[in-house]
């Protein structure tokens, strides 16, 4: 680790004005101030008396060139002397400490979510007489900061604004910012004005801290790679090695490197923050339905003090924006309690956790939980008639989970089907013994027919006995099939890779087999079958059995993608988010509900083949609700998701006195910044005196 170190201050310009022409112009000036004052007035002829002023058209005799001698002028002098010293300014002369520098920087600035809690100290010295260009950083999010000071994301900005103004002509910097990622703000540059431009750009995030990624980056400049392994004859050296000073501005806030060769990067680690902090934290809340009671609802939260001195507050649960429940919590440093709150609701909810506590981080005094709303879905039934089905799948639970219509077999011969299946609108289509002319994109159930040519039958017409049955497969899950009696069925055989699912004194009676991201299940008997005058009568008895409307649930959940409702998924800040959707949604809208309570929509999501939806903008907490976008209806919500920061190494805001970082450890430094007094303004105060002295010698000889 270098050190910087202050030597010998000494006095150092820096010019204000770049090209060649700006200083021809400034030099052009007091040589023709100078010659103004060799030049002799030309006089005006004027009648007078004979007797008046002879003494000086005497004088006047001698106008006979165009220049005079130069005559001692105080005016001459000072204004010469202006002139010279705004020349003087615009090399903007200073004086600033000389330091060990290996010529090239790196500044790692740290804007993960820990950034956001107070400095703990006071701001930073930074001298009054610096340079104008300083950053400013208008979007920080400085809400965690103490009226008095600044948050530590602003102090390590400050600071590295500071230190690129003290930066000599021969010195060359790059700026990477880094949270869970890095981002190389800006590469290597000696121009003082892009690296301050790249730094105003940078923002704090809500993100946790990840340093690996910000030291490959500045790893590639100081330890070049090779182009083939080093034992290679052949082998050659890309580029020679450029040692680097890394400046790493942080609060130590991240897991320690210790697998991460430096090699001729040098680290200096300036420390941001304080060791003594006060902090209460929520690591961990959820939501969940009482298994024994699906109207119940219970909410845990886990709370950390994480700081170094004891806290207490309120914990208020809110439900849809309104306050249900409160705890009052009260911890020593490093002690933790659970949470418990129960809520009544059938339907899906979001709930928030709120900490009312004088803290030096909010961010984690906010959690966000809900419940996915239950899945609805689309199935189409294509039967020439058929009771018990018509009966199973209107029910007001399959109502709640899925859009059940019903078409004749006629239907399958129209456009309008070709086109619904070849786009995949319905989640499932119901084939009562009816054969479509193609499978459609979708997932089927097939009932007494068979899906096409890749399936067989494997006895004849008979009466059925069920000896099997898989209840371990979710479509038969809870399922009690044995008592069924079956008056007239077959045996049926898949494709490759089909899943025996009930077995009988026949053979096989249904069986589910893949097709792509698809699945067809298909069963060896007739719910009804048809008399001999055109009318339907029962082939089995399974409508009157319990098991039967668990049996279609148990469809519409597994194959059709229906769910209840259930504990939303909670992610981190900026993490990607993946979810699948029902396949007939095909735009939704992407809708976050924060602290605030007040729904802000983000942006409008195209849903990929299959219902895949990426979601990118995670970057605030809240909770976040996907909306399908419908026509002059009410808009349902389809999918929920929460985002909560859950890291107790975030929330850990004692800043570290040193970290590991490539098999070394790097003690902090002092976090002054090194400045540049710069005397340009006192010497254009110099200038506007010596303006004032020479207009007041100028109205005194006119007197």
């Amino acid at each position: 680790m270098i050190a910087v170190s202050c030597q010998l201050a000494q006095l150092n310009f820096t010019p204000a004005l770049t090209g060649t022409w700006p200083w021809l112009v400034l030099g052009a000036v007091p040589i023709g101030i100078v010659l103004l004052y060799f030049l002799k007035l030309r006089r005006e002829p004027v009648e007078v008396p004979s007797t008046y002023l002879w003494s000086r058209t005497i004088e006047d005799l001698h106008v006979n060139s165009l220049l005079q001698r130069l005559r001692n002028s105080v005016l001459l002098f000072l204004q010469l002397a202006a002139v010279v010293l705004v020349g003087l300014a615009l090399f903007r002369p200073g004086v600033r400490d000389e330091s060990a520098s290996l010529g090239r920087l790196v500044f790692l600035l740290d804007a993960s979510a820990s950034m956001q809690a107070p400095a703990g100290g006071p701001p930073s010295a930074n001298n009054t007489e610096q340079t104008e260009s300083q950053p400013n950083n208008s979007q920080l999010n400085a809400a965690n900061a103490n009226d008095s000071g600044q948050s530590r994301f602003e102090q390590a900005v400050e600071q590295i604004g500071g230190r690129i103004d003290s930066m000599t002509d021969e010195e060359t910097a790059m700026l990477i910012v880094f949270s869970d990622r890095a981002e190389v703000m800006q590469a290597f540059t000696s121009d003082r004005n892009r690296l301050r431009d790249a730094l105003e750009r940078c923002e704090v995030t809500n993100r946790p801290t990840d340093i690996l990624g910000a030291l490959k980056a500045a790893d590639g400049l100081a330890n070049p790679r090779r182009t083939s392994q080093i034992d290679d004859i052949g082998d050659v050296q890309v580029a020679d090695a450029l040692p680097a000073e890394l400046l790493l501005y942080s609060d130590g806030g991240f897991e320690q490197v210790t697998d991460f060769n430096l090699g001729n990067l040098q680290p200096t680690y300036h420390a941001i923050g304080s060791e003594q902090t006060k902090n209460l934290s929520i690591v961990s809340f959820s939501a969940n339905r009482d298994l024994n009671d699906s109207t119940q609802v219970e909410a845990f939260a886990t709370i950390v003090n994480t700081g170094q001195q004891s806290a207490s507050g309120e914990a208020s649960l809110f439900l849809d924006g309104q306050l249900i429940d409160a705890a009052s919590v009260s911890l020593e440093p490093g002690d933790q309690t659970g949470l418990a709150f129960g809520v009544e609701s059938e339907d899906s909810i979001r709930l928030r956790l709120e900490l009312d506590v004088n803290d030096d981080l909010r961010l984690d005094n906010l959690a966000y939980a809900a419940l996915t709303p239950s899945g609805l879905v689309s199935v189409l039934v294509v039967t020439e008639g058929n009771r018990p089905l018509e009966l199973g799948l209107t029910t007001e639970k399959i109502k709640r989970i899925a859009e059940c219509e019903f078409v004749s077999p006629d239907f399958l011969k129209t456009d309008a089907y070709t086109k619904r299946a070849i786009a995949g609108q319905d989640d499932l289509i119901i084939f009562d013994r009816c054969q479509p002319p193609s499978l459609p994109a979708t997932s089927t159930f097939f009932i007494g027919t068979l899906p096409n040519d890749a399936w067989s039958y494997t006895s004849e017409p008979s009466s059925l006995t069920l000896i099997d049955v898989d209840r371990t497969h979710p479509v038969l899950r809870y399922l009690e099939l044995y008592s069924l009696l079956v008056f007239s069925g077959r045996g049926i055989d898949g494709p490759e890779g089909t899943l025996d699912l009930i077995e009988s004194d026949r053979g096989t009676v249904m069986a589910i087999a893949p097709r792509g991201s698809y699945r067809d299940l298909v069963l060896g008997f007739d719910l009804v079958s048809e008399t001999e005058d055109g009318g339907t009568q029962a082939n089995t008895n399974w409508y009157a059995e319990r098991s039967w409307p668990v049996f279609l649930l148990n469809l519409l959940r597994q194959i059709a993608g229906a769910s209840a409702s259930t504990a939303a998924p909670s992610y981190r800040p900026g993490e990607m988010v993946l979810t699948r959707l029902e396949s007939a949604i095909r735009e939704v809208s992407l809708v976050r509900i924060g602290q605030d309570d007040q729904e802000q929509t983000l942006d409008s999501l195209l849903v990929a083949d299959g219902g895949a939806v990426e979601i990118s903008q995670t970057q605030e907490l809240g909770n976040y609700q996907l909306v399908r976008k419908t026509d002059g209806e009410a808009a349902p919500v389809v999918d929920r998701f929460a985002i909560n920061l859950f890291d107790t190494r975030e929330s850990n805001l004692a800043t570290k006195p040193d970290i590991e970082l490539g098999y070394e450890t790097v003690e902090a430094t002092e976090t002054g910044i090194e400045t540049r007094r710069e005397y340009w303004r006192l010497l254009l105060v110099v200038v506007l005196a010596i303006l004032a002295i020479e207009w007041w010698v100028y109205t005194r000889r006119l007197a």
